[in-house]
This record gives structure tokens, C-alpha cells and sequence, in this order.
């Protein structure tokens, strides 16, 4: 989507993707968590749509309607050549210059702020533009004469209705596309019941641990659209500790599939310590992930959703520990329900396991697992240090973005009275952004310039206002 707007100053805006699920495990961190040593795999906004069209959202402050631009635009990660399109799930915050986004699961990204909105999101991205063509949704929903730009808006402004239901959003000089929002809404409501699609690439557990001398896993290998090649390897610390990674019959193993199932044995003399599993290689994409982003500046980023497929590089890891008596293992995931960052501490040793987080200490008996809570506040960087036995140390970081900024805007009049709208520009959209605002005066002469080394350049707009926070 782009938001129109008059006013504003020029800027070259990259905005990137980080990678490693939680400790390290996916293609980009759920839950907004992960573990400090965790290697990224880097994306960027490389294209904007030039398929969209005029809408209306009527603001409450000035009781008339604000232009926006609504259509999909594109992400390339890695050094792929693949642009794969996204949507915004998150009206009124705007993309932020430089941002990074991590892949997430949609109950720790702003989709859970709107319970059941996940799958009729994701049944709209399955059956509708561009995963569908304009001409496949007309006769489907039996409106004739529907443009590709009609499809396009009509895709966005469905989604909102769920991810951001107390917008009021209208399609006043389009009602072709006005016609098939209401229909994808419609076949949303009742078909809308698939399960959240899996992360891109992941190792579960991602944290594992036991005694020297024994076999620690199984971790599994899972592939959400399923892995065209991934390899597996130890970091130095668990190579001079001469661990070795194996499949089931206990052979080696280095390139692995989704649903393998992979093993470190460690030696009967190892001391104690720790090491971390790396799986690297490429995998496709899985329709329906969340991305959430933050800036340099830690400010949060409007939330994405995936909605194409493509082959991409990929990253993903697990920690591993041993020793003799206490064995200490840590793990973390995004609780929004409870604002909160939690910590699950493990002692797969023989002794007790004293561990300190936030200050304060926790006894974990042996075989023993106990859930930290870590209060953690909306749209704010929060970072959890763990320690434990034998100089275990675990950083967690991230961002914790759980709400729509529309969640605390009370629903809109169903019939709000309306400002005249500016008119969709004839070059192609001022604007590349979605809802709160951060876009392009893009025309169409800048198009052609906008690749640069490799990658692309975007000329970005800053807008500062109630609903949008500054860039």
C-alpha cells in the first residue's frame, strides 16, 4: 500500500531483513527473538508496486479521509534475484529508514492483537492477487471488468479489514474493487481456517544439552516450504571439542532435508562446554509469514506479510551444551499476551543448575525445565542476558512489536463524512509505504536509476503525525 501526502523531505531508504529464528533458528528470528551470535540473512524492499490504486481511511482527528495507495510491493533477500511481494498488516505505523525485519510467528507479531485474523489474512493471499490473476478473480467472484489494479487494491484493503478491523477504509473511485474486497472478505470469513504455515528453515529444539559422553538431540530440521539444499556444521568451539554431528544410525551427517533429524556426540572426555549448530543453505519461502522491524534507532517498523514463494538463501541454528553434573540450557520465546520475554531455563546434568536472569537467581533440579517471565514493553528494544554453571552465558535481543496501532483507535462510523481526496498520481505513487507513512516520490523517470550495487535504492518520504511515528 502508499500512502499520498504533500509535504516532505528526500531520503534513500534501505530497509533489511534479519535472519535466525529463535536462538538462531529460521530464516529470520520468531518471536523477534534471538541469540546474539546468531548470523544473519539479509533482505531488502527492491521494487514498488506499480499496480494500485486510490483509497480512502477516514481519520478520527480530522473527522475526513486521508489518500492512500493500495498494492503490494517487494522484498529480495539475500542475493537472490527473486522479488517476492508483501502487504502491510499494520495500518498506521510507517516503514521506518534502514529497518530490519525478522521473520516471526503470528502470535508474536501484531496478528495476534485481532484473534482469528491469521488464516483469513492467509486465505486472501492464497486466492487472490497476484497468486491469482485479475482475470481468474473476476470470473471466480463474477465481477466483470476487474483491472489488475483493482486486484491489487481490493487484496490490501480485504487484509486490513482483519489485521486492522477499526480503520474505516473506502475504495470511493474504484467500485469494481470495492465489489471484490467485499467478496475476498466474504470468502475469508467462511474458508478462512488454515493452520499458520511453518517458518522458512528451522532447527527444533534450539537448544540442547546432556552429559559428556552421550549423544545430545534429536534436533529436526524443518523446511516450511521445503529445503532445496542445506548443509550442517559445528562452530569452532564444538569442532576442538571434537563433537561430532551424526544422523540416527549414529553416521555423519553435512547436508540434511526437512524433517531429518540430526545429533551431537560429544566425547566421554569432553569438559564442560558449549557450541552451536549452523544450517545454511536455501529453502523456499512459505506464504503468510510475518515480518516485523525496527531501525537503528530501535523504532518499530510497520509490520509485513509474505505473499509469494521464491527459493532464498537461508539460516538457521541450535546451542548446544554438555559437561558432568549440572548441564545448563536456555531458550526464549515472545509471550504478547503477557507483554513479556520468556525465558526457559533447562539442566539436562545430574546436579542442580543455579542460573541468573535479570538479577536474579533461579535453581533448576536435574531434567528439570522453569519459565522466566521477562517483562518487556510494546515497540521498545529489550535485551535478556542468562547465565548459568560452568561460565554458561546466553544473550537474547530483540523487539517486541505485538499490537497494530489501530488496536487503540475506536471503530470508525460506518458512514464517516469524507474530505476530497488528492488524485493517484499519473507517474505512479508519491509514496512507497504502507498506512503510517515512510514512502517515495517515485517517478517514473527515478525508477530506472534506483539499483545500486547489486541492490536497490528507495527516495523516501518522512511523515511525523499522531498515527505515524517519526522516521
Amino acid at each position: 500500500m502508499f500512502h499520498k501526502q504533500g509535504r516532505a523531505v528526500s531520503r534513500i531508504v534501505a530497509v533489511m531483513l534479519a535472519s535466525g529464528l529463535t536462538v538462531g533458528s529460521g530464516l529470520f528470528a520468531a518471536g523477534a527473538a534471538a541469540a546474539a551470535d546468531t548470523k544473519p540473512v539479509t533482505a531488502k524492499i527492491t521494487k514498488w508496486s506499480d499496480v494500485w490504486e486510490n483509497v480512502q481511511r477516514f481519520d478520527p482527528d480530522t473527522q475526513g479521509d486521508v489518500s492512500l495507495h493500495a498494492g503490494p510491493f517487494y522484498i529480495s533477500i539475500g542475493d537472490s534475484d527473486e522479488k517476492l511481494p508483501v502487504y502491510c498488516i499494520d495500518l498506521l505505523n510507517q516503514t521506518k529508514e534502514d529497518a530490519e525485519y525478522q521473520e516471526t510467528d503470528w502470535n508474536s507479531s501484531s496478528l495476534q492483537d485481532n484473534p482469528g485474523a491469521g488464516p483469513k489474512v492467509l486465505w486472501i493471499l492464497q486466492h487472490s492477487y497476484p497468486a491469482v490473476s485479475a482475470d481468474q478473480l473476476a470470473a471466480a467472484s463474477k465481477i466483470k471488468g476487474l483491472s489488475e489494479q483493482d486486484a491489487a487494491a481490493a487484496t490490501q484493503v480485504a487484509i486490513w479489514s482483519f489485521s486492522d478491523p477499526n480503520v474505516k477504509i473506502t475504495q470511493k473511485e474504484h467500485p469494481l474493487a470495492q465489489q471484490l474486497t467485499t467478496w475476498l472478505i466474504d470468502q475469508a470469513n467462511q474458508n478462512g481456517k488454515a493452520e499458520e504455515p511453518k517458518p522458512t528453515l528451522s532447527l527444533v529444539p534450539a537448544s540442547v544439552g546432556g552429559k559428556s559422553g552421550t549423544t545430545l538431540g534429536p534436533i529436526t530440521v524443518t523446511a516450511g516450504g521445503g529445503a532445496a539444499e542445506v548443509s550442517v556444521a559445528l562452530d569452532d568451539k564444538g569442532t576442538a571439542a571434537k563433537v561430532a554431528l551424526v544422523d540416527d544410525k549414529g553416521a555423519p551427517v553435512k547436508n540434511v532435508k526437512s524433517g531429518d533429524k540430526i545429533y551431537a556426540k560429544v566425547p566421554a572426555d569432553a569438559p564442560a562446554g558449549t557450541a552451536s549448530i549452523t544450517a545454511t543453505g536455501t529453502a523456499k519461502t512459505s506464504v503468510g509469514r510475518a515480518f516485523v522491524g525496527h531501525n537503528a534507532k530501535n523504532e518499530r517498523s510497520q509490520t509485513l506479510i509474505l505473499a509469494g514463494h521464491g527459493t532464498v538463501p537461508v539460516a538457521a541454528g541450535a546451542a548446544l551444551s554438555w559437561g558432568l553434573g549440572a548441564v545448563p540450557t536456555a531458550d526464549v520465546a515472545v509471550d504478547c499476551a503477557k507483554g513479556a520475554v520468556v525465558v526457559t531455563l533447562g539442566n539436562k546434568g545430574d546436579k542442580d543448575a543455579v542460573f541468573k536472569v535479570g538479577g536474579k537467581e533461579y535453581t533448576v533440579k536435574p531434567g528439570g525445565t522453569q519459565a522466566v517471565s521477562v517483562p518487556a514493553k510494546e515497540d521498545e528494544k529489550y535485551t535478556v542476558t542468562v547465565t548459568g554453571p560452568d561460565n554458561f552465558s546466553k544473550t537474547f535481543t530483540g523487539l517486541l512489536n505485538c499490537k497494530t496501532d489501530s488496536s487503540t483507535q475506536s471503530p470508525a462510523p460506518s458512514a464517516p463524512a469524507s474530505a476530497p481526496a488528492p488524485s493517484a498520481s499519473p507517474t505512479g505513487p508519491e509514496l512507497a509505504s504502507t498506512g503510517g507513512g515512510m514512502g517515495t516520490g517515485l517517478t517514473a523517470a527515478m525508477a530506472g536509476a534506483l539499483v545500486v550495487a547489486g541492490g536497490a535504492a528507495v527516495y523516501g518520504l518522512r511523515r511525523r503525525g499522531r498515527h505515524s511515528r517519526a522516521s
